[in-house]
């Protein structure tokens, strides 16, 4: 990840509401995705989460749960966008699918994002203050506090073939606040805002949050048994270590509930940790090609926190450890399936 200068960050702040530049191939899909993080004082160790998503893509029909989303593009009005907005939401003990999932208007200006649905959300940014409201229930504020490099505003694209792959705008941790109902909430927040113009492979990915101000992050795309990108980035809270080979291995409990085993090395340096999920929701989205051609993407979410994490120098032995880091929260993601 490169650094990022104060004039970049600014400039990538604007960027998050603009899609004037951007190329309208077919298919090509664009999100605007938070995750929430929050506190359970009944169970303190299954934290409460909320993720939301306003989305368009460049597609006539798709099917997401069932919900079969007729779009219009032609023209297209940047600024007045017909697509759709998700959420799930886990409350500390019950996971609430479909949340949301309503296919509407998303209105979209230089500082903010807002959705004619049933239940109103909208999306601000107002200098570092970043607000989220659903109806009447859920405010969110998430701040950016710590002005490390890895916590401040970046830019990331990677292209598969041709001019195909993605393009991100991603905040790795904010600081949370908030209300729910009339209660205070405080946690984390996590932001990314993604263009894609290529087919939706399957991938691995994970995004989590320790106590002492660390954030780990990994992904890993596949096709036919091929990573198409491999990499973990864990910051300490003092420096960031980043590793190109990895491997993650899945194993299924009761209930669909997963862990991650997760490694990673680098010339000088090993990672290793367990990811244990507590909750699960899913998106199954579904297109016709040509009218005769079926394909299916699952998107696999879950809410989930960092075990055995050990990080060791090769050369010294000098080890960090899960215990160094604090408690952890974060989501996983596992995709199976192709949406073209």
């Amino acid at each position: 990840m490169k650094p990022e200068s104060d004039a970049n960050v600014i400039e990538l702040e604007q960027k998050v509401f603009d899609m004037g530049n951007e190329p309208m191939p077919r298919g090509a899909w664009w999100w605007w995705f938070w995750l929430f993080f929050f506190n359970n004082p009944k169970n303190p160790a299954t934290p409460q989460q909320l993720m939301i998503l306003w989305s368009t893509k460049n597609v006539r029909e798709i099917e997401c749960n069932n919900l079969k989303i007729r779009l219009n593009h032609h023209p297209m009005d940047r600024s007045n966008l017909d697509g759709a907005v998700a959420a799930w939401y886990f409350d500390g003990e019950k996971m609430h699918h479909n949340f949301i999932l309503e296919q509407c208007s998303i209105h979209v200006s230089d500082r903010g994002l807002s959705s004619d649905s049933r239940t109103p959300t909208c999306f601000s940014i107002n200098e570092t203050k970043n607000t989220v409201k659903i109806g009447d229930d859920f405010t969110f504020i998430a701040k950016a506090e710590n002005n490390h490099d890895f916590t401040m505003p970046s830019y990331h694209s990677h292209t598969y073939l041709g001019n195909m792959g993605y393009s991100m705008i991603r905040l790795n941790h904010l600081d949370l606040s908030g209300r729910l109902k009339n209660e205070t909430i405080q946690g984390s927040a996590y932001f990314q805002r993604v263009f894609v113009n290529a087919p939706a492979i399957p991938w691995y990915w994970g995004i989590f949050h320790f106590e002492n101000g660390g954030v780990l992050t990994y992904f890993k795309p596949h096709l036919l048994g091929k990573s198409i990108k491999k990499e973990i980035t864990f910051f300490d809270g003092n420096k960031t270590h980043e590793f190109t080979d990895i491997d993650i291995k899945l194993k299924v409990s009761g209930e669909n509930i997963p862990t991650f085993t997760v490694s990673g090395e680098n010339k000088h340096e090993k990672i290793n940790f367990i990811v244990n999920s507590y909750s699960h929701s899913s998106w199954a989205f579904r297109r016709r090609v040509l009218g005769i051609i079926s394909n299916k993407l699952t998107y696999n979410e879950y809410p989930a926190i960092i075990s055995d994490l050990k990080l060791t120098n090769k050369k010294t032995g000098e080890k960090i450890i899960s215990e160094d880091l604090g408690k952890s929260v974060g989501n996983a993601e596992h995709t199976t399936g192709l949406l073209l």
